[in-house]
């Protein structure tokens, strides 16, 4: 059944960015404020400042989105309010005429033509990591924000590009099953491939990750996102179950009840080896009711060109040409209420579809990536699709002392695909077709093997809070409750074509996970330049697991189990911030996190009277950071660092009994460390360069065997090969501008992403291992170079790219059926694309 979600959520919604400019003009001009006007969210100060001034603001809604006005007393002329409300936002201003002020982006106020785009500082960011809007270099946490304008300069579309160009990020999929299935996310090495999700993924404020199952996390594409903000570090504390190795946060754009701001965008492309690519999208925006009613509604669409032949194993005559092709789509509606000025209310509803034509996985013995050659043996197509709604409502308004929020939010999504698994299921359970090649290799069609995977994810959440209400206060709280109720309905069903009738494998897996949790956050100034804040979150959760089960391989197993567990896990954190100097911050952070447990199932009778547990507990990871962020030279110098100590404890593992059933156990002891740094700097008006860096070593520090097996050797690291996080991260960058007629730009930008490979030591070379495999090995080290090139207009840009420059064809996440098998899969990096993308703003 498909539930439809209704909001009634209250919040005081504000977002912000920053660096500091103004225009000198002339300050008879409008009338003086008849009253102070705070800092907050710079649309509402802006409109505040109309309404006492006399004078009228043109701005595109973007501009002033997700910025946070200074404070302006009473009494000043318009010009100097307006400059003061205006400080650090990166925004000038202009007056048209006497009585009419243009906002512009910083770079092109005032600047005559032909002289080169000066940048005076690096622009602020604002994240609401801590429940509030606050600038990144003012929060005590690791991370790494992506703006709506950085990606769409880099071109990021998806969790692919923002996870490659963060620190401390992992992300891949199963080659067996094939891209969007089995896929995997981790953050500072907390990676696991059983349970629920250790990287908690949120659109806004509501939780959508899913539990390790068929498929893995939903991802939102980025067209029409306010940031992407990726939060590295246990966030249990303000976030909750699952963000135990950090979080992704999608944050939306916003509706605006007084300026209208159309966005469209279109690119298209060709991949070296492959088909083309083309996307195209379009946002439009503001006011229904002056003041009082605004809508945004976005639509976007993506088709990318494959670039792997599925052909015949039997004969190799190509059957399908750049097979592997995939068709995205999103569209969102939102609107804005304000039936009074401190009020606002926000429902919104987004949809979106990602349809996979094939997998991206090769075969290595019929590829020869050196010569752009890429080649799937499948038997079978394996296409896949997923798709789902979120709607939401907020309502947001002041209380007095503090700011209100309620956020309420439905998510609904459907999977589904089709994996071959004729060559597991020829070594596993056949002993092979006959083929001289090797037990995984059939002799004809008739010998394939399909798979059909099915998914019902359904997540409910509503949060409530309150908000202290001068971020500038010597004492800031946050405090709130929270509930969910998660619903995952996950369907196999394994049959023979010869044998369509007998179901070699049909299961059915639901899991209801319900959380109910309060949390509070008090920061508290305890001395001039020193701050302290101190919080906890206490959950009671509740997970029940059903499940249905048949088929001639899962001879012995009861049809249908189920069983119950709860816990009321609590995750503090406490921090510590001194600011030695003005924009330089120096901090330490405790943090906890976890993710829930679950319930395990029977098992055949002939696996053994070994006993299993009915349930298994939590995990939780302890984090141990100190960092820096600096800010110096005027604002052109920009530098953050931190380095980490975690203790992961009682984590969940699978543990295999010889007839290939196992269970889940909270069994499992890691230690991490590591560390990850940013720099940016303006070398001069035109140039800025930057370099990211990261560090990640997370190992086991027990050994765990069950039934004389070894499930997992101390020492070696976390993950499970190939699917373990590179120990090395770098991202480094350059972009120049040139101002040309017009008050128009040229720019040139190229960055490059380079993975280092991880030597080990892995659980599964091991030979007293339950997942030996000498074949498994960890992914080569890559690099990746991108190169931009655009030309920019106060209301256009174009851009020509070229990913993957050095046209790099790595193989990742190489892996086999069972061990001893010649039959390897892989994927790789994107072959060379080149492309030509253009927005337009009005």
């Amino acid at each position: 059944m498909v539930f439809f979600s209704r909001l009634v959520a209250v919040c005081a919604l504000n977002c912000c960015s920053a660096v500091l400019a103004f225009a000198v003009v002339d300050a008879t001009r409008g009338h003086p404020l008849s009253s102070d006007i705070p800092a907050g969210p710079l649309p509402q100060a802006l409109a505040t400042f109309a309404d006492q001034t006399g004078l009228q603001l043109v701005y595109q809604s973007t501009l002033a989105d997700g910025r946070i006005s200074q404070s302006a007393p009473a009494g000043l002329p318009a010009a100097q309010a307006l400059g003061r409300l205006l400080a650090g936002t990166g925004i000038d201003f202009i007056f048209l005429n006497s009585r009419t002020i243009k906002l512009v982006p910083q770079s092109l106020a005032a600047r005559p033509p032909g002289r080169p785009t000066e940048f005076s500082a690096l622009e602020e960011i604002v994240v609401t990591a801590t429940k509030r809007d606050e600038f990144l270099s003012d929060v005590p946490v690791s991370a790494t924000v992506f703006s709506a304008e950085a990606m769409r300069e880099l071109g990021m579309k998806s969790i692919v590009e923002i996870a490659a160009m963060t620190p401390g990020v992992e992300y891949d999929f199963s080659t067996q099953w094939g891209a969007g299935i089995l896929t995997n996310l981790a953050i500072r090495g907390i990676d696991s491939n059983v349970g629920t999700s250790t990287t908690g993924v949120y659109i806004d404020d509501a939780p959508i990750q899913a539990r390790n199952a068929n498929f893995g996390n939903p991802y939102p594409v980025t067209f029409d996102l306010a940031r992407v903000e990726v939060l590295r570090g246990p966030q249990g504390t303000l976030f909750g179950a699952g963000a135990e190795g950090g979080a992704i946060r999608f944050v939306a754009n916003s509706p605006n009840t007084t300026t209208f701001d159309v966005l469209y965008h279109a690119e298209l492309s060709t991949t070296e080896y492959g088909g083309m690519s083309y996307e195209t999208g379009a946002a439009i925006g503001g006011p229904i009711v002056d003041g009082r009613v605004g809508a945004r509604l976005s639509a976007w669409y993506q088709k990318m060109g494959g670039y792997v032949d599925r052909v015949d194993p039997l004969t190799d005559v190509t059957v399908d040409k750049n097979a592997n092709e995939s068709w995205k789509k999103a569209v969102r509606l939102s609107f804005a209420l304000e039936p009074f000025d401190t009020v606002r209310i926000t429902p919104s509803l987004a949809y979106q579809s990602v349809r996979l034509a094939d997998t991206p996985s090769f075969y290595t013995y019929l590829s020869d990536p050196g010569a752009g050659v890429f080649r799937n043996g499948k038997l079978l197509a394996q296409p896949a699709e997923d798709s789902f709604s979120a709607t939401s409502i907020k309502f947001e308004a002041p209380l007095g002392i503090c700011d209100f929020t309620a956020i309420t939010s439905y998510f609904d999504r459907t999977a589904s695909a089709t994996v071959d698994t004729t060559n597991v299921a020829g070594i596993v359970y056949f002993g092979g077709f006959g083929n001289p090649l090797g037990p995984a290799y059939p002799t004809a069609y008739a010998d394939a093997i399909p798979t059909q995977l099915g998914l019902h994810q359904i997540v409910l959440s509503q949060e409530v809070r309150f908000t202290s209400g001068d971020g500038n206060a010597p004492l800031k709280w946050v405090s709130g409750f929270f509930y969910s109720r998660a619903r995952q309905d996950d369907v196999r069903d394994t049959y023979a074509i010869a044998m369509p009738t007998s179901p070699g494998i049909d299961t059915d897996d639901l899991h209801t996970d319900t959380l109910a949790a309060g949390f509070a956050n008090i920061d508290v100034a305890i001395a001039q330049r020193l701050r302290m804040s101190v919080g906890v979150r206490i959950d009671y959760t509740r997970s029940e697991f059903t499940e249905y089960a048949g088929g001639f391989a899962y001879g012995g197993v009861p049809p249908h189990s189920n069983s119950v567990t709860d816990e009321t896990p609590v995750t503090p954190l406490f921090s510590i911030e001194f600011e030695p100097a003005q924009h330089s911050r120096v901090y330490a952070v405790i943090a906890k996190g976890f993710r829930i447990g679950g319930t395990n199932i029977e098992i055949p009778a002939e696996c053994g009277s070994s006993p299993v547990p009915p349930s298994y507990g939590s995990d939780s990871v302890w984090s141990y950071e100190m960092g820096t962020k600096d800010t110096v030279a005027d604002g052109r110098l920009r530098f953050s660092a931190s380095t980490y100590y975690l203790r992961w404890n009682n984590i969940q593992e699978h543990e295999v009994f010889h007839c290939g059933f196992g269970f889940v156990a909270n069994a499992g002891a890691a230690t991490g460390k590591g560390f990850d740094l940013s720099a940016d700097a303006l070398l001069s008006d035109r140039i800025g360069v930057g370099v990211a860096l990261g560090n990640t070593d997370v190992r086991y520090t027990r050994t765990v065997t069950a039934g004389g097996n070894v499930i997992v050797d101390s020492g070696t690291v976390v993950g499970g090969v190939p699917s373990v996080p590179s120990p090395w991260i770098g991202i480094a960058y350059i972009r120049s501008t040139w101002s040309i007629a017009n008050g128009r730009d040229i720019y040139a930008r190229a960055e490059d992403i380079v993975h280092s490979h991880n030597p080990g030591p892995f659980t599964e070379l091991d030979p007293k291992s339950v997942g030996y495999d000498p074949a498994y090995r960890a992914d080569p080290s890559t690099n990746q170079l991108n190169l931009h090139l655009g030309l920019l207009a106060p209301s256009w840009d174009v851009e020509l790219f070229v990913n993957n420059a050095t046209n790099s064809h790595p193989l990742l996440q190489l892996a086999d059926d069972a061990p001893g098998s010649s039959l390897l899969y892989a994927y790789t990096l994107r072959p060379r694309t080149v492309g030509l993308a253009s927005n337009w703003k009005f």
